[in-house]
C-alpha cells in the first residue's frame, strides 16, 4: 500500500481571523443535518405564533373589560350607595363630614383604579430584561462584556443554544419572544410580554390591585345587581346606563375575582419564597430527590418572608427606597441587574440542561 496518499481536510466552518473579535454578529457557518420537525414541535411552534399574535388582541380586550367595570362603578354602583349632598335650603348647611362616606369611597376607588392602570401599563411596557441589557447600544456586542456582568463561574458558563449567548443564573429562553429573559417567570399573553426581573413587581401588583378591586366591586355592586335583575317588579330603573350592562359588570367582577385572585395568591407565594414559576416546578423535583437521599432542600435565593418582600419592592437593608413606596404604583426598578443574585449561602444549583426553552 502506498504511503503517498494525501488527505484533504474538509472545513466544517468558516475559519475566523485571529484578530477578529467574537461578537453577536459573528456567525460561523456550521453545516447541520436538517431534521423534519416532529408533530409536537410543529404544534408548539404554532402555539407560540398564536400566542404572540393574540397578545395585542388580548390587550384591547382587557382594556375594554376593565373600562366597562370602572364605568359601571362610578355611574351606578357608587351613586346607588352614596351621593354628594348639597344645600337645598338656607336653613341648614352641609359640610364635608356629611359627605365623608362618599369622599372616602371615591378616593379609595380612584386609588384602586390608579393601581390597576399604572401597574398594568408598567407590566406591558417594561422590558423584562435581556442578557444584552446595558452592554452596548451599537449592536456590536462583545461576549466578554456579557461575561463581566455575570456570576463568576469556576467552569465555562452555560450558553443558550438558541441565542448563542452566555446565560446568567435564573435566565431562561422564551419560545414566544425568541430570546433569553432575566429571572424568567412565564410569558403572559394578557400583557403581551414576558414576566421577568424588571417587570415582575408590576405584574404582581397588577394582580393584587385587580383582585382587591373585584372583591370591593362585588360587595358594593350586589345591591345594583339585584335591582337590575328584578325586572318583573314595578321598580323603575333610575339610571341612564342599561341594567344589562350593570348586571354584566357584576358577573364579570366575580369571574375575574376568582381567576385573578387565585393567580395573585399563587404568585405572592412564589415571591415570598423567592421562586419563579419555572423554578418552583424544579425545586419541587429537587425536594423529592433530596428526601430520597435523606437530605433537606433549601432555596439558595430565599432570605425569609420579610427579606424576600423587601427585595421584591427594593426596600429594606438592601433596598434603595422607603417602605411606603411598596403601597404606591410607581415605576421603581428592582434590586440588581438581573444577572447576579445575592444568595443566602445554602441550597442547590439547579441544572436545567442544555435546552431550557420554556413557555408557561
Amino acid at each position: 500500500m502506498s504511503n503517498d496518499i494525501e488527505f484533504t481536510p474538509l472545513a466544517t466552518s468558516e475559519p475566523l481571523d485571529d484578530e477578529q473579535p467574537i461578537t453577536t454578529n459573528t456567525k460561523p457557518t456550521i453545516p447541520r443535518l436538517r431534521r423534519r420537525p416532529t408533530l409536537s414541535a410543529r404544534i408548539e411552534q404554532l402555539t407560540d405564533v398564536a400566542i404572540s399574535g393574540l397578545g395585542p388582541v388580548l390587550l384591547v380586550v382587557a382594556f375594554l373589560l376593565l373600562s366597562i367595570v370602572i364605568f359601571c362603578f362610578f355611574t351606578v354602583v357608587l351613586p346607588f350607595h352614596y351621593t354628594w349632598k348639597k344645600n337645598e335650603d338656607e336653613e341648614g348647611s352641609i359640610g364635608i363630614l356629611d359627605n365623608l362616606a362618599y369622599i372616602l369611597h371615591f378616593v379609595w376607588s380612584c386609588y384602586l383604579v390608579w393601581g390597576i392602570a399604572a401597574n398594568y401599563y408598567y407590566a406591558v411596557r417594561t422590558p423584562p430584561g435581556s442578557v444584552l441589557d446595558g452592554i452596548s447600544s451599537t449592536g456590536d456586542v462583545m461576549f466578554q462584556d456579557v461575561l463581566q456582568q455575570m456570576e463568576t463561574y469556576t467552569e465555562a458558563p452555560p450558553t443558550c443554544k438558541r441565542c448563542l449567548l452566555p446565560k446568567p443564573e435564573r435566565t431562561h429562553h422564551c419560545s414566544v419572544c425568541k430570546r433569553c429573559v432575566l429571572k424568567y417567570d412565564h410569558h403572559c399573553p394578557w400583557i403581551h410580554n414576558c414576566v421577568g426581573h424588571f417587570n415582575h413587581r408590576f405584574f404582581l401588583m397588577f394582580l393584587t390591585y385587580l383582585s382587591i378591586a373585584c372583591i370591593y366591586y362585588v360587595i358594593m355592586g350586589a345591591g345594583p345587581f339585584m335591582l337590575a335583575a328584578d325586572m318583573d317588579s314595578n321598580n323603575t330603573w333610575p339610571y341612564w346606563l342599561d341594567r344589562s350592562i350593570v348586571a354584566f359588570g357584576e358577573v364579570l367582577a366575580v369571574a375575574i375575582g376568582f381567576a385573578v385572585g387565585g393567580m395573585a395568591c399563587w404568585h405572592w407565594y412564589l415571591a415570598l419564597t423567592a421562586q419563579t414559576t419555572l423554578e418552583q416546578y424544579n425545586n419541587s423535583y429537587m425536594k423529592k430527590i433530596c428526601k430520597k437521599r435523606g437530605e433537606s432542600f433549601s432555596n439558595m435565593y430565599d432570605f425569609g418572608i420579610v427579606g424576600n418582600f423587601q427585595d421584591l419592592f427594593n426596600i429594606g437593608p438592601r433596598g434603595h427606597y422607603p417602605w411606603y413606596t411598596a403601597l404606591l404604583p410607581l415605576p421603581i426598578p428592582p434590586i440588581g441587574n438581573g444577572k447576579r443574585f445575592e444568595r443566602s449561602g445554602r441550597g442547590y444549583i439547579l441544572d436545567f440542561g442544555e435546552d431550557d426553552e420554556d413557555m408557561v
